[in-house]
This record gives C-alpha cells, structure tokens and sequence, in this order.
C-alpha cells in the first residue's frame, strides 16, 4: 500500500498519537482488535468505505474523543486501497491547496484552473491506484483550506474516490461534505467520550499490566472520557509515584495523591493555551465554579469559547449559569499547580466578582485550599468547617493533608476528631489512635456533642484492634447522656434536651453498626423496625435522613443475613429514595451501601433488591457504591461462579495488590482468600500457597469478611487438601452459623457441602431451606429433593430458581451435582439435558461433560501432573518442572488414572484440555 503525509504531519504531538495496538493479521475483524472501546464504529466505518456507490464516512466528536486514533486504526484494515493521509491545519488555511500540495507537486505540469485540476488529479490518482479503491483519510478536516476541501469533494462526488473525515464541528466543515452527508452517500459516526471501561482497558494497555480500579477511578477524575487529558494525568500520576507497580498489578498510593504540576506539565490541552485562557482557568480551577455572567463580563468571549471547544471549560446550565472545569479531578491538579503569588492575585481578583465570593465562601474546602495556596491566613472555624466538609464528601485523604498542613490539630479538639474521622475513612488505626490521644487528654473540657462523637470514634477505632472493647465508650456515652438528660429536664431547658436526644440517637447507631460488624444482626432485627420510617418526605431535615438511611440498610442487611424476607424490596425502595436526596453525606451513604452490598453478594441474593441499589449508580456519582476495590472483588467473584477462574484472578489481583497499600473497609482477607480459591482452581500450588497469609482474618475485620473469607478458604482447601474433610468442615460451619442467627450463611455453608459431595448435608439442606424464605432458599430446597429422589426435573427447576434469584455459582453447583449423579447413573439422557438447560442458563460458563465431572476428584498437584501429561510432557520433564522425583510423579498418576478411569495418555488428554481451569 502507498501512502502518502503532509510534512506537517510527520510528528504528531504525543496527544495525537493512536493508541498501541498490535499490527493486525490479515483475516483479523476490526470487531475483535485490540482496539479498545469503539469496535461498533470502526466496523461502521469500514463498511462506509467498502460499499459500492457510498461516499465514505465522516467522523464527529469532541477535543480527546480519539478521531485521530480511530482514523489511524481504521487505515490497518485498509490495505486493499489506495490511502492518501491529509491533516487539515488551522494555519495553512488560507492558502489554496495547501493540504494538498504534495498530491499536486506529483503532476507532470503545473496546473492552475480548477477544472484542470480536478481533471489531472483524478487520472493521477487512477493511474496511481492501479485499480485498487482511492481512498482519502483527512484529519481534522474542518481546517482544511478550501481548494483542497472543493477538489477532495468533487473527486468522492465524482466517484474516483471515498473519504474518512475527522471533524469536531461538522458545520465548519467544507459545504461539499455536508451536501454528501445529506444526500446520505456519507455516513456520519459521532464519538462518545470514553466510558469508565473503556478508560480502564486504555490505562490497562498504557501500563502493560492490570490496574487497581481506585487506579482508574482517580485518572477518571481528572480525564474523564477524554484520551489526551488521561493521558496527561497517567504520565502526571507516575512520574510523581502517584500510581506504582506492585506485584502483578499498578496500584493508587494515596498519601502521594497531589500531582498538580505534573499532570498540567503533561496536558497538551493546557499547554496550547495563551495567557489570558490560562489565567481563565486557573481561577476556574480555584474556585471550584463560577457565574457564567460574572465571568463573561472580565474575559474575553472568544477565549470562553475556545476553552469550551477544546473540552476544558463546561457550563452547567442552572436557574443561574455556572462554569466549571470538565472534571473535579482537572481542577484540583491545576490549582495545585498555581504558585503563591498568582493565587494571591487571583483571590484579590475574585473579590471583584459579584457572586463569586459568596459562592467560594459557601465551599469552604475550597476557599481554605485557596486561602492555603495564597499564603493566607485561615481560621480554626474555617478549617474545622473545610477538614468537615472533605470527610463528609469521602475526601479523606485530603481532609488528613489539610489538616497536617495546618499543623494545629494539637491546639484545637475539634481539628482533631476531624482527624480521627479522616484516619478510619482510610483504615489507618495508627494516625486514628494518635488524634485520640489528643482528644484523650482534653476530654473533660468537652461539650456533650464533642464528647459524644469522640467516644462514638473511639469505638470504632477499638472494633479494629483486639482485644480491646468496642462496646464500652458507647456504654459510657448512654450512661452519661441519661445523665445530662435528667439534669436538663430538671433544668427546664428543652433546647438542651432536644439536642440530647438526636446524641443519643447517635450512641444508638453506632451501637448498631457494631452488633452489625460483630455478626449480631438478630439485635438489629428487634431493635431497628421500629424505627424506619417509609415515607420518604416524612425526614425534614439532614441529621433524620441521615438516621434513617443508617437505620434502613443496617436493617436490611440483617433481612439478607438472617432470612431473605420479602419486605426486603420495599425496604430498599425506600433506601434508594432517601440516598438520592442531596443532603445525604457520602461518608453515611459509603457506611450504608457497602454494608447492604456485602451482605447481598455473598449470601447469594442478589435479585431484584441488587438491581434495585444499583440504580443509585446511575442518578449519582456521589457515593463510591459499585466503585473502587469493593467492585473489583465482587466482579472477581461473579466469575468464579461462572466457572471462569482465570479471568477472576486477573481481577482479583490488582484488588489484593491494591488492598495490602490500604484497606479502608477492611476486606483484605476476603480478596485474598477468594483469590486463593481461584489460583486453587487455576493455578500451580504455589500460588495458593503464596496467598494463603493475605487470607487470614483478625478481630478488626468484620463478622461477614471473616465469614466469607472462612468458607473461601474452605473451598480452596477442598480442591488443595481433603476434598470430603472440607465438605464435613462446611457441615459444621453450617451449625454455628444457625447458632450465631445467620440462617442464610448456613443455608450457603450446607449447598456448598453438598455440592463437594457430602450425601450427609442433603437432607439437613433440605430441612433448613423449607424452614426460609425468597429464591435462595427455594433453589436449595428444590436441589436437595432432586438429589434425594434422582429426579432430574426438580433439578433442573432447581437450576432455574437460582438463576432467577441472580446466584450463578449456586447455578453451576446444582448444574455439577446432577452431571455427577447422571454420569454414577449411566443416565445419558438425564445428563444431556442438565448439560443443555446449563448452557442455556449460563451460556459464559465452561460446559461440563460427564468425564469431566469427575475432574473435581483430583487434588491440585494432581491437576499439576495431569495438565502436563496430557499436554504430552514425559515424567521426567514433569519431574523436573515441579522438583520432585519421579517415582512421585508416577504416584501421582496413578492416582489421576484411577479417579478419571483411564488408562493412556491419549485417554487422559481427551478429559483435560490445553489450559484447562478444570
């Protein structure tokens, strides 16, 4: 293929640059490139030019959509034609032919009229072409000079060839492909901005390795959808250490989250900018947002719009205009990179602004980060109210550098609890217990609001060290309230008493969320209904919404703990409706979500309640629900009911990497035991091994991780060590789950049991799950009459159950106990339809078969060996390969022969396939 360049466009600025992508092969699909998040398009795209009789395809999208690296990828799969390169230039503009003075300089003369131009060009290019299809890629095409714009037109109307158009704004492009456009010979593709995932795949391909999702997240808010700003930042990021290599994985360093100067040094967004636009947006990014009018009337309009086009500057459009800039995360890294002495004049420059002070001065995080960067001085109401405002948004990281960076935490109590707040939102116990300290030695001066939230904190930070007693600060602060109760009744103050009681109501939920965390949930079960109110309206103000919302998922993750119960939806509804209101804190709705998640993903109800929550994700961006390491592990798990083991471990190692930096919710043990399990399905028996420590759970981690991590750990050890003596242990976890009121762990625990072969649990499974309510139970209870009576109807409808209720694994294990009966059975036909309602059911899982039904036999080294073998390695080599001798491995095949009843290699082979998960 011969191309050809504009000399201006030989170097690309890094912004431009496509992304890496490997060469394609020659029957490769565009739909299945390693192009990442525009397959629909680019199939689209090709399809416009190959058509006989279509014009071609114009390309539309914003500053950073990535037209210029969808047109590059496009021209891989355009081998079979002629392609000619064309970069339109704002500059070159004004001169005719510009753009394609390297087409007319190939001419045998020199042409000038236009018609003998067009004439000349058009059987250069045929000449040239050889018979193949002309093709033009024209970047940027809206700066295209005129006489290059007129010709290219007139050569696709003429039929001599298709074109691929970039544009940002089609309007401003040549009138000849709009009338093409319109005459429906040129097909329009408009770019979204990138999604989150296709942002996690482009960050993924950048590193060359997996990335933490808190990875993503924090590139997310600074680029958005947008491929240069991304870019800028994923450069900014690790160049300062922001993000860093661990392990198998990149992973977010919170204490290093500022890289202001880096990321803004990096943007070829912000360093095309002139003087007065930069001056625009920096006291944009200072102010978090301004009025459109107040900002209008002191720059100039033209800059406005330039920064608008270009992606940077966005205009929310309220009762009052505001401007702001594209992303939270841009505006943060570009105030971090404003010097003192120009913060300082555009802080005077902001007191000219009608509605600009009174705007920053209602955002006090923001004016104290001002303040700070000005070299101004700033109150302790300031700080308290900035440091408050950070952790009630989940900025706790921030909250803890700004407070340090005032350094007066030892001087004011009320800085120091912010602290303490700061320090647990990380899980940082050790910064949490110094800022107590300080508390500790003030706490006879305290009012009975600053004693009571201290004591509420100090519990919390106790639940997360053993073995000290959680319970006893807030059994002081009941004690002492009652006691400032009476004394204001006494008193005849009722303001007094008022705010006595909403303590008080505080002391209750902290108590709460601790007999959650202690695994308690039959005392939240008769202490909370009581309390919920379902009439969204009927909270009038924050601190009752807030009480509510705390109320309403504690309470619901007891349903879901103890009995799945139908007023389980509406209690959720009623969640949902109360989370959307704007007064709800992120740090109570974090608490309350993750709580509700938790309990629903891993007791297997995850229905219609689910679908319910997750609908918070798209009516907010607010509350890290569905987000950060917490997504990562429930997708991780997903897969492994799923069958897909290998997947799982791709996902679930950058969330244990990602956790050993920091652990806000403390589910470490539960991500490392439920990647043991899977490097226990998938993997050599070192790394199970390697893993193992990461999956011990301690006091300070919750009643329900330390559950969870158990029966992983449990189901790794049935696949690692003694498959029955795990199934007995899962029995046994089943009795005291029961005594401990968690009914649906047990109800877990016995399916399990049941599905590692165990005929004993079958009929205790049966009796538990009559004894429940909602789809889990009724799956169970269906799965174990199937395998009391052999009846591979029931078991099918038990299948069906469990797939209406959302719980896949359960799915796949009722799927795997009836292959396993069916193939004892010699029952072909009864296989087969197991084999083929699970297909349908799960149409991403690996199909079972009868022979490899019994491959759950095998131990892990077992699988070692016959992975090799059947993969034609001698024992010898497999000998040499696991350092052992090999007598053993000839043990070991022994063993594998007997359990698959084969008797060759070739038999062996035929039952585990290259690469298998088993």
């Amino acid at each position: 293929m011969r191309s050809h360049n504009l000399v201006q466009s030989h170097s690309l600025p890094p912004a431009a640059q496509p992304l890496r992508v490997a060469a394609p092969r020659p029957d490769q699909s565009p739909v299945h490139g390693p192009f990442i998040g525009r397959a629909e398009e680019m199939t689209g795209i090709l399809r416009a030019v190959r058509e006989p009789g279509s014009a071609g395809a114009v390309v539309v999208g914003a500053h950073g959509a990535g037209k210029t690296a969808v047109l590059q990828h496009v021209q891989r799969f355009l081998g079979d034609t002629y392609l000619i390169h064309v970069r339109g230039l704002h500059s070159a503009a004004p001169f005719p032919y510009r753009a394609l003075s390297f087409l007319l300089s190939e001419l045998a003369a020199t042409v000038t009229h236009p018609a003998l131009v067009f004439g000349a060009v058009s059987t250069h290019l045929q000449a040239e072409a050889g018979g193949r299809r002309v093709v033009f890629a024209v970047d940027n095409a809206e700066h295209l000079d005129r006489s290059s714009s007129a010709l290219i037109g007139q050569l696709v109307a003429g039929n001599v060839a298709s074109v691929i158009l970039t544009v940002t704004d089609f309007a401003k492009a040549d009138p000849a492909f709009m009338t093409l456009w319109r005459n429906a010979s040129l097909r329009r593709f408009d770019l979204r901005p990138f999604t989150f995932a296709d942002t996690g795949l482009f960050v993924e391909s950048e590193l060359g390795a997996p990335a933490s999702r808190e990875c993503v997240e924090a590139l997310w808010a600074v680029g958005g959808g947008n491929l240069p700003a991304t870019r800028a930042a994923l450069k900014g990021f690790v160049q300062r250490g922001t993000l860093t290599r661990r392990g198998e994985a990149w992973v977010l360093l919170p204490d290093r989250l500022g890289a202001g100067q880096e990321v803004v040094g990096n943007s070829p967004l912000l360093l095309a900018l002139t003087p007065d636009q930069r001056n625009i947006v920096n006291l944009v990014a200072l102010a978090g947002a301004l009025d459109w009018f107040d900002l209008a009337r002191r720059a100039d309009p033209a800059d406005l719009d330039t920064l608008q086009d270009a992606g940077i500057l966005v205009v929310d459009s309220e009762v009052e205009p505001r401007v702001r800039l594209a992303t939270p995360g841009l505006s943060v890294a570009v105030a971090q990179a404003i010097g003192t002495a120009e913060a300082l004049d555009l802080y005077q420059h902001l007191q000219g602004l009608p509605a600009a002070s009174r705007q920053i001065a209602a955002d006090p995080a923001r004016l104290v980060a001002w303040l700070l960067r000005a070299a101004l001085p700033v109150s302790e109401d300031q700080a308290v109210a900035a440091a408050t405002a950070l952790n009630d948004d989940g900025h706790y990281a921030r909250a803890t550098e700004l407070i340090a960076t005032l350094g007066t935490v030892s001087r004011s109590h009320r800085l120091a609890y912010q602290a303490v707040v700061a320090a647990l939102g990380q899980g940082d116990l050790e910064a949490a217990t110094a800022h107590l300290a300080v508390l500790a030695t003030v706490e006879d001066q305290l009012d009975p609001a600053a004693w009571t939230l201290y004591k509420i904190e100090e519990s919390r930070a106790r639940r997360l060290r053993s073995p000290v007693d959680a319970a006893e600060p807030l059994t002081k602060a009941a004690e002492k309230l009652a006691d400032w109760q009476r004394e204001a009744q006494a008193a005849g103050d009722e303001r007094a008493a008022a705010d006595l009681v909403r303590l008080d109501r505080k002391v209750f939920i902290a108590r709460a969320e601790l007999a959650s965390f202690e695994g308690r949930y039959r005392d939240n079960l008769e202490t909370l209904p009581g309390l919920v109110e379902t009439d969204p309206f009927g909270s009038a103000d924050r601190e009752e919404r807030e009480f509510q919302v705390a109320v309403q998922s504690l309470l619901l993750e007891a349903q879901a703990t103890v009995d799945q119960r139908s007023a389980g939806y509406e209690l959720a509804q009623s969640l949902v409706r109360r989370l959307a209101h704007p007064d709800v804190s992120y740090r109570v709705a974090d608490a309350a979500l993750l709580r509700v998640e938790t309990a629903f993903l891993l007791t297997g109800g995850w229905s219609e309640v689910a679908e319910l929550l997750e609908s918070i994700q798209r009516s907010s961006d607010r509350w890290s629900f569905r987000r950060g390491s917490l997504t990562q592990l429930s997708e991780g798990l997903a897969m492994v009911g799923l069958g897909r083991a290998r997947d799982a471990v791709n996902v679930l190692e950058p969330v244990v990497e990602q956790l050993r930096v920091t652990d806000p919710h403390g589910i470490l043990p539960l991500a490392g035991a439920a990647l043991t399990y899977c490097h226990a399905l998938a993997s050599p028996l070192e790394h199970v091994i390697a893993y193992l420590p990461l999956s011990e759970p301690g006091r300070g981690n919750s009643w329900v991780v330390r559950r969870a991590a158990r029966h992983y750990q449990l189901l790794a050890s049935a696949r690692t060590e003694n498959r029955g003596e795990a199934a007995r242990r899962l029995q046994e976890r089943a009795s005291k789950d029961l005594q401990d009121g968690a009914s649906i762990w047990a109800l877990v625990s016995l399916a399990a049991a049941v599905r590692l072969g165990r005929q004993e649990a079958v009929a205790d499974l049966g009796v538990l799950a009559a004894s429940l309510q909602g789809p889990l139970a009724r799956a169970c209870s269906l799965y174990s009459r199937a395998l009391l009576h052999s009846d591979v109807g029931v078991l099918i409808e038990a299948m069906e159950c469990a797939a209406t209720s959302g719980d896949y694994r359960l799915v796949a294990d009722i799927a795997q106990s009836g292959i396993n009966a069916t193939t004892r059975n010699q029952d072909r036909s009864g296989l087969r339809i197991i084999q083929r309602r699970l297909k349908e059911l799960l149409p991403d899982a690996p199909q079972a078969t009868a022979a490899a039904a019994n491959l759950d036999l095998l131990t892990a080294r077992e699988r070692e060996v016959a992975a090799m073998a059947a993969a034609g390695s001698s024992n010898r080599v497999i000998a040499q390969k696991l350092f052992v001798s090999v007598r053993t491995v000839e043990g070991h095949l022994y063993q594998v022969y007997s359990k698959l009843s084969v008797s060759t290699r070739a038999e062996l082979a035929e039952l585990v396939p290259a690469e298998s998960d088993f």
